[in-house]
């Protein structure tokens, strides 16, 4: 499993909002000697709390999500087991234990004379789009008894329908705190704003944040099948200057605040995540580069960082360079023999649900030296922290992938030629991003509408854009890998080559529905199966969504199948979290996860 950590910060930043100076404050002014009165908060604390309590709900959102979506990797047979009380606390407890009271207390110190509608309009889009996501995970949820013990102290379960209006009630309120600013000057020079770049002394732009939560609003109706007000929304965040997300640092200490999957991967002791093989075999041709222009995604090397030329069981390519073999200048298949101490499943034969399907030739290893695991790969940990695929400079902050697919071989043995290892401080430094809603998303959600609409020649174009930003977004990265090999990198012609067979290939693809084989898989991928894949490549590193479009659609239903043949009931929700079920007799914790989602018609993947 991918992203477990502890963030400190939360809980400093917390501690901040209530005790943020002691030789400030006048005890006998205190409603309590041991906390401050809501009207003594410091507010623009507050706002800090409430933003990072969001940042790392929708990273828990993104990780959960990415995994079920194949976007990446899933470790665990038995999806009960994997997403079970714990998988969505920390989003639940950042949202009525840290959100909600600090908007409160906000609200209490909001005046015509201490304007804080900044502060307000921003809390209330994030408190709106998290309340969205926890009835996205959960179903029905905690609201019209929430936060108010004296009264309800064991609050009820509310209609997750009726929260879903809530919540965009909220959000309505958050646009007209921010529209009321008419000069954004006027904001207090102490606010940060974390994800739109505002800083103490500069002015933050209220605009962006309302361009947010007009495409929640969006998000929500493609959610529940208004596919007319996606096409038509408009005020939404449409270019990379608009995207949300959260900006990572390079200090390794003091805090640490560096993405997490760098700190994860970029290591003395090497890498400790594993990348998805149904994503990487989506992205990567059969021979890579030295296929045919635009068969390769321009983005792998910015995603992936490969640490080894080949991987057991599988093939790589090298290029006879002095011509020992032949014309100097060849290029040959190199096949690697199994290896069970570092990739146990070579040694073994592949499952018999996966024989004849295309899983066959990802179920264990990967091509050209890519390394790592496919969904439900329950093995242990092997020393092969140099030898596994990292996480690249892209959204991670890492190394952009210089290596040639045909590895120039000059007469020596390639492993020990084969320099390409992690380490501590490589690359980016960790200066990567949290991806949470970007414009290139809101494009495959428009193509996503058009289709069900009818509209192909218009979701061809929505895809065709999405692409040309998510490229162009993702290429900018490798600015941060200072010291990279870029001889490598795709140019122009080979990223238009690329989006152009894309489009080409949706154009031509058949209707929705296509049919399947006997494995479930489809005989030819559809125009769903096309748009669905590339969505969820362009997720990559955030992923929230793929959740809710796998429910919503079915698709994509290439997605590699588990490697339990029974893995369970694919989650249409998960489980409540565990603290709020032993506190509170009126929530019962389910049995199953097969309880679905107000606007879950519960379509299934062959997949699942």
């Amino acid at each position: 499993m991918k992203k477990i950590y502890k963030y400190i910060l939360l809980a400093m930043f917390s501690t901040g909002t209530l005790f943020y100076s002691c030789e400030t404050v006048e005890l006998e002014n205190l409603t309590s000697p041991n906390s401050l009165s809501p009207t003594q908060a410091d507010v623009d604390l507050l706002l800090n709390n409430i933003q990072r309590s969001y940042m790392f709900s929708m990273t828990t959102f993104n990780n959960r999500g990415a995994d079920l979506g194949r976007i990446d990797y899933m470790g665990g047979r038995n999806y009960f087991n994997n997403y079970g009380s714990g998988t969505v606390q920390g989003p639940w407890n950042n949202l009525y234990t840290s959100m909600i009271p600090d908007i409160a207390a906000i609200e209490g110190q909001h005046s015509a004379e201490n304007d804080l509608s900044f502060h307000l309009g921003i809390s209330k889009v994030m408190q709106g789009h998290l309340m969205i996501m926890l009835v996205d995970f959960l179903g029905d949820i905690v609201h019209s008894e929430a936060n108010n013990p004296a009264e309800f102290p064991t609050p009820v379960l509310d209609d997750d329908q009726t929260v879903y209006t809530a919540a965009l009630a909220i959000i309505d309120e958050g646009i007209a705190y921010l529209n009321s600013i008419t000069d954004d000057n006027t904001i207090g020079a102490g606010v940060t704003d974390l994800f739109y770049g505002g800083t103490a002394g500069d002015s933050p732009n209220s605009s962006n944040w309302v361009k947010l939560a007009n495409t929640i609003k969006m998000r929500a109706n493609l959610t529940t099948g208004n596919y007319a007000a996606v096409v038509s929304a408009s005020n939404v965040i449409s270019s990379t200057s608009d995207d949300l997300e959260f900006n990572y640092g390079t200090n390794e200490l003091s805090p640490d605040n560096r993405h997490p999957d760098y700190a994860a991967d970029y290591r003395s002791d090497g890498s400790n995540i594993y990348q998805s093989h149904w994503l990487i075999d989506i992205m990567v041709s059969q021979y890579g580069d030295v296929d045919a222009i635009g068969s390769t995604d321009p983005r792998r090397r910015y995603y992936f960082y490969r640490q080894n030329w080949r991987t057991p069981n599988n093939y790589a390519l090298y290029e006879d360079v002095n011509g020992a073999f032949g014309p100097a200048g060849n290029i040959y298949i190199s096949t690697g023999g199994a290896n069970a101490e570092t990739l146990e499943c070579s040694g073994n034969s592949v499952f018999s649900h996966l024989e004849f399907t295309p899983g066959e030739d990802i179920w264990c290893s990967m091509h050209l030296g890519y390394w790592g695991r496919s969904h439900g790969n329950d093995e242990g940990t092997p020393p092969d922290n140099f030898l596994r695929t990292a996480s690249g400079v892209y959204p991670a902050g890492g190394s952009f992938d210089g290596r040639a697919d045909a590895f120039p071989y000059v007469g020596e043995s390639i492993s020990g030629t084969y320099n390409q290892a992690v380490g501590l401080g490589n690359g980016g430094g960790g200066q990567g991003i949290e991806p949470i809603i970007l414009a290139s998303y809101v494009e495959f959600w428009r193509a996503e509408a058009n289709l069900m609409l009818g509209n192909t020649a218009a979701a061809s174009t929505n895809i065709e854009d999405a692409l040309t930003i998510s490229i162009a977004k993702v290429m900018s990265f490798g600015s941060l890998d200072g010291g990279g090999d870029f001889s490598q990198a795709p140019d122009a012609a080979t990223v238009d080559a690329f989006i152009a067979r894309i489009k080409a290939e949706f154009d031509a693809a058949p209707a929705m529905g296509s049919a399947l084989d006997g494995n479930g898989f489809p005989v030819a991928a559809d125009k769903m199966d096309i748009l669905s894949e590339q969505f969820f490549v362009t997720m990559f590193g955030g992923g929230a969504d793929a959740f809710n479009f796998v429910r919503r659609t079915g698709y994509p239903r290439t997605m590699a199948r588990s490697w339990d043949p029974n893995p369970g009931t694919f989650p249409r929700t998960v489980l409540y979290p565990g603290n709020e079920v032993g506190a509170n007799p009126n929530i019962l914790q389910r049995t199953d996860l097969s309880t679905k989602v107000f606007w879950d018609a519960g379509t299934t993947s062959p997949a699942n």
